[in-house]
């Protein structure tokens, strides 16, 4: 399922935050946003799944028009993995991935739940969690959990916003390895917010800068990721080198600018 943004532009309040983003995102893509904090990423990632509004502007997913679907419809298409969940005391791993399957209920609202769950906790490694409650689980578990209840939903656009926020060095890698798995095995079209760019040039295929509101760069990892690209889209003087080991760029930081 592909992504379609045309001529995007979004503010809160007065206060311009994406100004004229054009950005196609083909189906099985692996796409990811990189940019200071503040440049609009999430923000970006939040018009995407319909949960702000654009000023102006057009989305379309798989050619339908954003605005013109139902909630239940955008959740039939995309699923997005947040930083947290809001507490809910008592909750077990289950009962949560459960919750993925409510937009494909049938009729008189009955939950068509069948072998779902159970193959989205096997894909996203918790199944031994699953009746384990949320609130005993460590960060990386739950990111786990979290990407799981993403699996159950069953759509075909994953959008991620910060997926490695607050884990170690070890969680990180894990969860983006995960989301590797999972897009492979399930064929998706993958969006993923993300600070590291070492890890963006290593998970993704295409790799979408933006700054000062606008689309920077966009290209290939070993494309965009230069020197230049470091100094104006995020302050730092730096030099960029060839991982021997994955191939990929990985970025040597030398100074603040």
């Amino acid at each position: 399922m592909s992504i379609t943004v045309q001529d995007l532009h979004f503010s809160y309040g007065t206060r311009p935050i994406l100004t004229g983003i054009d950005l196609t995102v083909e189906p099985g893509e692996s796409v990811a946003l990189v940019g200071v904090n503040g440049c609009g990423k999430s923000t970006l990632l939040r018009l995407i799944a319909g949960l702000l509004e654009p000023s102006s502007g057009r989305i379309l997913l798989d050619g339908a028009e954003l605005a013109s679907l139902s909630r239940r419809q955008v959740a039939q298409r995309l699923a997005v993995l947040h930083q947290s969940l809001p507490p809910v005391p008592g909750l077990t791993v289950r009962r949560l991935v459960r919750q993925g399957r409510y937009p494909h209920r049938g009729p008189l609202g009955l939950l068509r739940e069948s072998d779902s769950v159970d193959e989205a906790l096997e894909l996203a490694g918790v199944a031994h969690l699953a009746d384990r409650v949320l609130d005993t689980l460590s960060g990386g578990e739950r990111q786990r959990v979290r990407l799981a209840l993403a699996v159950a939903q069953d759509t075909r656009i994953l959008l991620l916003d910060e997926p490695t926020a607050h884990l170690d060095i070890r969680h990180q890698l894990q969860v983006l390895d995960l989301v590797r798995t999972l897009r492979a095995a399930r064929g998706l079209t993958v969006v993923t917010v993300l600070h590291e760019l070492d890890h963006a040039a290593r998970f993704a295929e295409r790799i979408v800068a933006l700054h000062g509101g606008r689309v920077r760069a966009d290209g290939r990892p070993a494309d965009v990721i230069t020197p230049d690209l470091l100094a104006e889209v995020f302050g730092v003087a730096g030099r960029v080198v060839i991982d021997e080991l994955h191939g990929t760029p990985r970025c040597l930081l030398d100074a603040a600018l």
